[in-house]
């Protein structure tokens, strides 16, 4: 029998409205506006975020913003997904109208993105570093880490076009949640490390260009301590993008300082010649296991953004990413090796580990120092950002496991609760909630904001204990953090996760892992047993 039209859930809403009387279809549509009006107002932002001037500046800092573990794929196993019971309808229309636009950046965004992640502070430690290795040892060392880091970086991106999962969610993948932690801790570790030698370098800059203007010379821990009022209230921004503009005025403030220093460099080695090139050593016995960390430690991070750099790229560019990414990261090397020699030429022994100390007193030695701390300055929060996230969601996971041990109690929502049992003890502050999962934590600001406020400082307090130990910071951040994460881990990936790959591609693999394993550990341990040697 036929039955006559009724009216929509949506038109019966204009009059009473009982929950239930229409099966949940009005609150799933509900539901479907809501989130049809989120996925409008991230189209906007994203329009906003492509079609700036500040492109490639945009790309890192959205790169940086992406590391949210909590939205990572280990983090959301398939059965805990929340879903619709239907797919919304918008949904269809909405993936449509963003594949033809194949939203993303172009190859050469990428490139300055790059470009603009991996130089840093890093190139002023080359040309001592020529001097700790020698100059036939640090050629060799760089070329080969390079070798090193461009097959690691091949290798997780051939993982990543299988995968599709972050760094952290490969590793996961591959080796399961101690994966996962592995490699979160190695990237909390090595981000803390290199806002360290952000400080350090700070403090140097700093203690001379106050001499240069009032002629009195603080100490070191005094610079280092001062700078808890500039970075802590850095570090509270959340919003990666307010550095846009920061981050490309310290793009420019590194250029000029570069071009200074080669300047100076060269007219050094044209109007004081040195006697002989002999007196340069190629290899230096005593202290070449420094460069071998140094050497890992002038990519800065990198690995862990090649990831989502490839990711934020245009769909129809992306098979060319590796190809330019490995390009790319040549030319840096070649551009440190050429830096780092010419100024180990100039300077000889006398070469300082933050080289702007080697300028001789004066105008142009102020304005590069001021510089380059500038530059610093405005980057300490985008090297420190990627710690913060993963070490915020340990504390919302640690929230999370306490509620599940005091205030929930897991049910089973088809099951009807059991009827109350009254006893002596029964009051509302030990009787559970019933809930069938503890609701997500939330951090406040103020929690936040503090817990910034301690990593910075205890970053300030390491760089108190250790201002004088540069060198020796550099190469165990770079043995025994920068080496497994840019050599290691991405090989290891690579053999779990594309069975199927070659023998000589397998072989390889296992090769270059052992190599860098053993790079790693004796970089790293004879750092740690030399530590107190001047």
């Amino acid at each position: 029998m036929d039955h006559p039209p009724q009216a929509s859930p949506v038109s019966q809403a204009h009059s009473t409205y009982t929950y239930g009387q229409d099966d949940g279809d009005l609150a799933a549509r509900a539901r479907e506006l809501g989130l049809e009006r989120r996925a409008a107002t991230l189209e906007a932002r994203g329009a906003r975020l492509y079609g700036g001037t500040l492109k490639s500046t945009r790309l890192r800092l959205a790169v940086l913003a992406s590391f949210d573990p909590d939205l990572e794929e280990e983090d959301w196993p398939a059965s805990s997904r929340p879903a619709l019971d239907r797919a919304p309808s918008w949904l269809a229309e909405v993936e449509e109208r963003r594949e033809a636009r194949q939203s993303g950046f172009t190859l050469r965004q990428a490139f300055l993105a790059t470009v603009k992640s991996a130089v840093g502070p890093a190139v002023l430690y080359m040309p001592r570093g020529f001097e700790e290795g020698g100059l036939a040892f640090s050629l060799g060392m760089l070329l080969f880490s390079f070798g090193l880091f461009g097959l690691g970086a091949t290798r997780l991106l051939e993982c990543w076009a299988i995968h599709g999962r972050s760094y952290s969610g490969l590793m996961g993948k591959a080796f399961g949640n101690k994966g996962v932690y592995v490699c979160r801790i190695t990237i909390v570790l090595q981000q803390c490390g290199i806002c360290l030698t952000y400080i350090i370098f700070i403090a140097t800059n700093g203690r001379e260009l106050w001499a240069y203007w009032t002629g009195a010379y603080p100490t070191l821990a005094t610079c280092c301590a001062l700078q808890l009022l500039v970075l802590v209230p850095l570090s509270w921004i959340r919003d990666m993008q307010t550095f846009a503009t920061t981050n490309l005025v310290a793009n420019a403030l590194i250029l000029y300082s570069l071009i200074v220093l080669a300047y100076h460099a060269t007219t050094t080695i044209v109007n004081s010649p040195p006697a002989s090139l002999e007196s340069l050593p190629l290899f230096n016995r005593d202290s070449f296991y420094l460069f071998v960390g140094t050497s890992a430690f002038v990519y800065e991070g990198s690995a862990a953004l090649v990831v989502p750099l490839q990711a934020a790229t245009k769909r129809g560019e992306r098979a060319d990413f590796p190809k330019m990414y490995v390009r790319t990261c040549a030319g840096i090397i070649g551009m440190y090796i050429c830096f780092g020699a010419l100024n180990w030429i100039a300077y000889g022994k006398s070469t300082q580990v933050v080289l702007t100390l080697n300028l001789p007193r004066g105008p142009w030695k102020a304005s590069v120092q001021l510089a380059y701390t500038l530059a610093v300055v405005f980057t300490f929060p985008l090297q420190l950002y990627p710690a913060v996230q993963i070490l915020k969601s340990v504390g919302r996971k640690l929230k999370r496991l306490s509620l599940r041990r005091t205030g929930y109690v897991a049910i089973d929502e088809g099951t009807p609760p059991p009827p109350p049992v009254e006893t002596e003890t029964d009051t509302d502050a030990d009787t559970p909630t019933r809930a069938s999962k503890p609701p997500r934590p939330r951090t406040s600001k103020l929690e936040g904001n503090a817990a910034r406020t301690c990593v910075v400082g205890v970053l300030v307090a390491l760089a108190v204990d250790e201002v004088r130990r540069l060198d020796k910071i550099v190469a165990l951040i770079g043995g025994f953090l920068g080496i497994p994460l840019a050599f290691v881990y991405p090989l290891a990936v690579h053999l779990r996760l594309v069975p199927h790959a070659s023998p000589a591609a397998r072989t390889l693999n296992v090769g270059a892992m052992v190599v860098g394993v053993v790079l790693g550990v004796a970089c790293s341990t004879v750092t740690v047993l030399t530590w107190n040697r001047s």
